[in-house]
C-alpha cells in the first residue's frame, strides 16, 4: 500500500483538516491564557511596586537613606531601591543611573539585567517633595519564565496536535483503503462476467456499505434480467416452434391441395396470430422494463379502478362460467399511473378467469382491502393455484408450468404485472388461497 494512496483518501484529508482546526483552536486558547496571565501578573507587580513606593515616600527624609539600605540588605537580590538627587546623581541604592524612559510619576517600565542588578526588573519612579527621585523595582524573572513556558506550550502543543492528526489520519485511512481494494476486486470479477459476485459490506452501515448495498441491489436486478433473457431465448425457441411448425405444415398442405378451404386458412391465420401475440407481449414488457418512474403519477382511486376492471371483465367471466365479485373500500387512493395499474389488475383478473373457468363450483374474486400495511389490491381465485416452488418462476418471462402448456396465452401476463409493480415501487405477492391463488399488490410497500 503506497503512502500516496493514503494521502489521497478522504479520511486522511478530513483528519488533517480537523487536526489543523483543533491545533489552531488550542493555540488560540493558549495564546489567550498567555496574554491574560501576563497582563494579570504585570498588574500584580505594578500594584506591589506602587505600594512599596508609597511606603517609602511616607518615610522621613532624614531616615530615607538608612531605610533604603536596610531594605537592600534584606532583599537586595529581588528588589531595586535607589534614590537620585534632583540632578540625577545616585545618592544610594543598587541602581547606578536613572533608566531611559523612566519618568517620575509615570507608568512602570522594564529594564534588562545590569551589573548592580543581575536580573530584569520592572521599575516605578516617584518624585519626593525635596526634588529627589525614588526608584522602586521588582525582579520579573519569574514573570518572564511563565511567559516562556506558555509560549513553549503553544509551540509544542500545536506541533504535537498536527503530528497526531497526521498519524491518526494515516491509521484511519488504512481500513477504508483495504475495503476499497476488496470492492475493486469484486468489481473486476463482475466486469469479467461473474454476475453472481457481490460487493462486500460490513456491519458499520457507513457510506461504503450504503454504496455496496446499492450496487448489490443493481447487480441483483441485472442478474435477474440476464437470467430472464437466457430463459426467454430458450422458451421462445420452444414455444414458438410449435405454432410455426403447425403453420408451416398447414401451408405445405395448402400448397399441395388443389384449393384451400376457409377453415384451413383460418387455422393458419390463428397460428400466426398466436406468434404475433407473443411478440406484442414481448415488446410491451420491454417497454415497461425500460420506462422510468413517471413524473405524471397522480392520486388514483382504487375503488373506481377496480370497478372499471370488474365492469370490463364481467362478460368474459360470465362466458367462462365464473362468478366475478367485488368487495372494495371507497376513498382509498395511491400515487400511481392509473392506466398502468389498470393493466396490471386486468392481467391478474384475466389469469384468474382463464385458469378458473370451466371448473364447476369455482369462481374468481376481485376485492380491494385496506390493511395495516397500507392499501392492497387483491385478486383471488379458487382454481388450481400455483405450487410454492413455482411462485417465483411464474413471474419470469415465458414461464409456463407443464400442466398449463395447452392453455392459451403468451406466458408474459404475470411478467408484465411484475414490471408495472416494480416501476411503481409496490410489491407483488403470490399466496396460497387454499384452494386457488391469491395475488396481492401491496401499494404501501417501497422496496
Amino acid at each position: 500500500m503506497r503512502l500516496s494512496e493514503v494521502w489521497r483518501t478522504t479520511t486522511f484529508r478530513l483528519s488533517v483538516v480537523y487536526g489543523l482546526l483543533f491545533a489552531v483552536g488550542m493555540v488560540a486558547l493558549l495564546a489567550m491564557v498567555y496574554v491574560r496571565s501576563a497582563v494579570y501578573l504585570t498588574h500584580r507587580v505594578d500594584d506591589i511596586l506602587a505600594a512599596e513606593a508609597a511606603a517609602q515616600v511616607r518615610v522621613a527624609p532624614a531616615a530615607l537613606k538608612p531605610t533604603i539600605d536596610a531594605a537592600l540588605t534584606i532583599n537586595g537580590r529581588n528588589s531595586v531601591f535607589a534614590l537620585f538627587a534632583p540632578d540625577g546623581t545616585r545618592e544610594t541604592g543598587n541602581l547606578s543611573a536613572m533608566p531611559a524612559g523612566l519618568v517620575p510619576g509615570g507608568r512602570p517600565v522594564e529594564i534588562p539585567a545590569t551589573a548592580q542588578f543581575p536580573v530584569a526588573a520592572r521599575l516605578i519612579a516617584k518624585r519626593l517633595p525635596s526634588g529627589e527621585v525614588l526608584v522602586v523595582g521588582r525582579d520579573i524573572n519569574q514573570l518572564r519564565q511563565i511567559r516562556r513556558i506558555i509560549a513553549s506550550a503553544l509551540i509544542w502543543s500545536g506541533g504535537l496536535i498536527i503530528l497526531a492528526g497526521l498519524a491518526g489520519g494515516t491509521a484511519l485511512s488504512l481500513g477504508p483503503i483495504r475495503r476499497l481494494r476488496r470492492l475493486q476486486a469484486a468489481s473486476h470479477d463482475i466486469a469479467a462476467g461473474n454476475l453472481m459476485r457481490r460487493m462486500p459490506s460490513s456491519a458499520r452501515g457507513d457510506e461504503l456499505d450504503m454504496f455496496a448495498d446499492t450496487v448489490n441491489h443493481m447487480l441483483g436486478e441485472v442478474e435477474r434480467l440476464m437470467s430472464e433473457v437466457r430463459a426467454s431465448s430458450e422458451t421462445i425457441a420452444h414455444d414458438l416452434r410449435t405454432p410455426l411448425t403447425r403453420a408451416r405444415s398447414q401451408l405445405h398442405r395448402l400448397e399441395q391441395a388443389p384449393s384451400a378451404s376457409p377453415d384451413q386458412i383460418a387455422q393458419v391465420t390463428a397460428e400466426l396470430d398466436e406468434v404475433l401475440e407473443r411478440f406484442v407481449a414481448i415488446l410491451r414488457l420491454s417497454e415497461l422494463e425500460t420506462r422510468a418512474r413517471s413524473a405524471g403519477f397522480a392520486a388514483t382511486d382504487l375503488d373506481r379502478l377496480l370497478r372499471q376492471v370488474a365492469e370490463l371483465y364481467q362478460p368474459l367471466a360470465e362466458e367462462a362460467g365464473v362468478r366475478l365479485s367485488l368487495a372494495s373500500t371507497p376513498g382509498v387512493t395511491v400515487e400511481a399511473d392509473a392506466k398502468l395499474l389498470f393493466e396490471a389488475v386486468s392481467n391478474l383478473v384475466d389469469n384468474a378467469i382463464k385458469f378458473t373457468g370451466d371448473r364447476e363450483g369455482y369462481d374468481g374474486e376481485v376485492r380491494l382491502a385496506v390493511e395495516a400495511e397500507g392499501p392492497r389490491i387483491v385478486v383471488q381465485d379458487n382454481g388450481p393455484g400455483v405450487p410454492d416452488a413455482e411462485r417465483s418462476a411464474v413471474l419470469q418471462r415465458f414461464y409456463r408450468s407443464e400442466r398449463d402448456r395447452l392453455t392459451p396465452g403468451s406466458g408474459l401476463g404475470l411478467s408484465i404485472v411484475a414490471a408495472i409493480v416494480r416501476m411503481h415501487r409496490f410489491r407483488l405477492e403470490l399466496q396460497d388461497a387454499a384452494p386457488g391463488l391469491r395475488c396481492v399488490i401491496d401499494c404501501g410497500a417501497r422496496p
